[in-house]
């Protein structure tokens, strides 16, 4: 009888990561830099969760460089423990206001992801997703630097575009024959809106993000990608 129980306490814990391993997207955590001067450069790195299907855990950095007045360029990556991979680059352009600080960039990103269900370590039914997907977008940030003597940073963003997956699903098998059951190539919008909070010293700070996500099949609003909706992040940040 207590291993049954002891079943029932841990099933919901496998059938979440078995869902889960099934994820194709999740939240990006870029920084949201709020530059306000020619020749600024922040770094800023995290580590981050996603929820709510199960807490990935994922690693991010990013750079913002502004090398001349109202002009800005925009890098980030991050790895997920699920094995998957995202990169984006992006230009703008910033208007500070005092404190308050504006920023609009353009931006291209690409993922790849390489993921098993965990059925396919216990048994020749389980299912891998493999495939990269493009990411054109917009964002617009909105936020105040320097605050409090230059302790404080806070900030608010709104990411969206068009994400366009390549994403096959296989069968997995015994006998290697591993077979695609289904495609999914269907283009998605997306919304991603975020917030961060920067407090520390004038150069060195900790860092909180939060980012959710958004998509929906276009033109075709019948399709369906499992993707991950929120995702927190913890980190440092750095301004030269």
């Amino acid at each position: 009888m207590k291993k049954l129980n002891s079943i029932r306490l841990v099933m919901p814990f496998l059938l979440a990561f078995g869902f889960s391993s099934c994820v194709v997207y999740s939240p990006h955590n870029a920084d949201i830099p709020l530059l306000y001067e020619r020749g600024q450069l922040q770094i800023d790195a995290s580590a981050s969760l996603s929820a709510p299907l199960l807490a990935v855990p994922a690693v991010n950095a990013s750079v913002a460089y502004s090398p001349f007045n109202h002009v800005a360029v925009q890098g980030a990556a991050s790895l997920s423990a699920l094995n998957s991979i995202y990169a984006q680059g992006a230009v703008g352009t910033y208007f500070p206001f005092g404190n308050l600080v504006l920023e609009c960039y353009a931006g291209y990103g690409y993922g790849y992801t390489n993921i098993d269900s965990i059925a396919s370590t216990t048994a020749s039914s389980g299912y891998r997703i493999n495939g990269n997907y493009n990411l054109y977008y917009g964002q617009l940030n909105l936020g105040w630097a320097q605050l409090l003597d230059g302790y404080l940073d806070l900030g608010f963003g709104v990411k969206g575009g068009l994400l366009a997956p390549n994403w096959s699903r296989y069968k997995l098998s015994t006998d290697a024959s591993n077979q695609v059951v289904a495609a999914h190539t269907d283009n998605h919008l997306l919304i991603e809106p975020q917030f961060m909070l920067r407090l520390g010293g004038q150069h060195l700070k900790f860092t909180f993000n939060l980012s959710y996500a958004y998509l929906r099949g276009w033109p075709n609003s019948n399709v369906y990608l499992n993707y991950e909706r929120i995702s927190a992040a913890l980190g440092i940040h750095y301004k030269f």
